[in-house]
């Protein structure tokens, strides 16, 4: 199985996201954008852009937590720097800080030459357990 099937899940699926790294508070996904993620004016819609980042970004959060935390996106900010058009983009996330109930990320999303295409900043809520 490859990393990005051994991550996938049927939301990743959905989105076609495909993971390449997953570490110690880092991640990155690729996806390649079809017809179903554009808008009318042939842009990513943004809430694909937004599922990127805060898949990217959770990841990098989900991996670096003990196996019996769970936890949830609190907060998810993005900043949009220029279109998202067609192709492959890459969404990175890193998590830049920890602290017992809650953990800080961000990420960006890249054209195909690198350049920032968006980028987001993200809280998560952190359990010691399956909260009930």
């Amino acid at each position: 199985m490859s990393e990005g099937e051994a991550d996938s899940t049927p939301f990743h699926r959905l989105l076609g996201a495909r993971c390449l790294v997953r570490e110690n508070g880092r991640s990155r996904y690729e996806l390649a954008l079809g017809p179903e993620h554009l808008n009318r004016r042939g842009v990513a819609h943004g809430g694909v852009v937004a599922s990127l980042l805060d898949t990217a970004m959770g990841t990098a959060v989900v991996w670096a937590s003990a196996a019996e935390e769970w936890w949830g996106t609190m907060v998810l900010s993005l900043q949009f720097r220029g279109p998202v058009r067609h192709g492959v983009i890459v969404g990175e996330g890193r998590m830049v800080r920890r602290g017992r109930t809650a953990a800080f990320a961000e990420g960006e999303v890249l054209d195909p030459s690198g350049k920032v295409l968006a980028v987001a900043h993200g809280v998560w809520t952190i359990w010691p357990v399956k909260p009930s």
